[in-house]
């Protein structure tokens, strides 16, 4: 039988996201599901020189995976390897790895402590991953401004009840402050020049949609002023929480409803 000489049909570009999502997704479930593993092994004495050693491999399976990245990096830096497309390059591999060994470290000189943030921080990870990819960026950018406000919100309330790092309450609301200018400079820069910027002397153009530059200057404003009165209120951070979310569930509504 004669071979066939029709090449392989290349993979479209939205078979290639949806292919990232789910991998992102699924080392996300994965990773949960070994931290439930080692926080089991480590809550025990009888287990806990186990839980030490997994914690170890891991570490240097991450060590391993940076030396990978960095290589395949200058593989497809050199043009020996092509990373267009590729679910296994370089820069996924490096930033893999990177999480596996900041995780394993913090466990390893921390204890159990930083596991509880993780199942929280890596199913988060996992949805705005989802949601660059699939929402207009400016909601992505929305999204990132709520989920750091409530962030610097909960680390107010831990703060304020600790005597030794109350200080740390005036930081949140100092950075809050200071990325809500960052971002309304950068919003009135971007419309000043109709969304066109040149990093690096290249020019690029940001497609926002017509609303996105009010969105944008609104909403880090809003988050500066709930975690302000989370500051002043501690008691009330249910509410300011609550109002957060509710902003994100409105806004999710709508771009979900202008995909549509």
């Amino acid at each position: 039988m004669a071979k066939s000489n029709v090449g392989k049909k290349p993979i479209s570009e939205e078979e290639y996201t949806t292919n990232k999502v789910l991998t992102v997704f699924s080392i996300c479930l994965l990773g949960v599901l070994v931290l439930m593993i080692v926080q089991r092994l480590m809550d025990y004495g009888n287990t806990w020189a186990t839980g030490m050693l997994v914690t170890r491999i891991l570490l240097g399976i991450g060590v391993l995976g940076v030396l990978c990245g960095v290589v395949l990096r200058m593989r497809e830096a050199s043009g020996k390897r092509p990373s267009a497309r590729r679910i296994l390059c370089g820069r996924n591999v490096l930033i893999a790895s990177i999480v596996l060994v900041l995780a394993m470290a913090a466990i390893m000189y921390l204890g159990t402590g930083p596991i509880k943030l993780l199942y929280v921080v890596l199913p988060v990870l996992a949805v705005y991953y989802l949601v660059y990819h699939s929402y207009a960026r400016e909601f992505f950018l929305i999204a990132v401004d709520i989920g750091v406000g409530v962030g610097l919100m909960w680390l107010i309330r831990r703060a304020l009840d600790s005597a030794s790092y109350g200080w740390m309450a005036y930081a949140a609301l100092g950075a809050a402050v200071v990325l809500t200018l960052v971002q309304l400079i950068c919003v009135a820069t971007l419309r000043g020049k109709n969304g066109k910027t040149a990093p690096r002397g290249k020019k690029v153009s940001v497609q926002f949609s017509r609303n996105a530059y009010t969105m944008l200057t609104i909403t880090p404003v809003l988050m500066a002023v709930l975690v302000a009165a989370v500051l002043f209120a501690p008691a009330h951070i249910l509410i300011a929480m609550g109002v957060a979310a509710a902003y994100l569930f409105i806004t999710a509504v709508y771009y979900t409803v202008k995909l549509m």
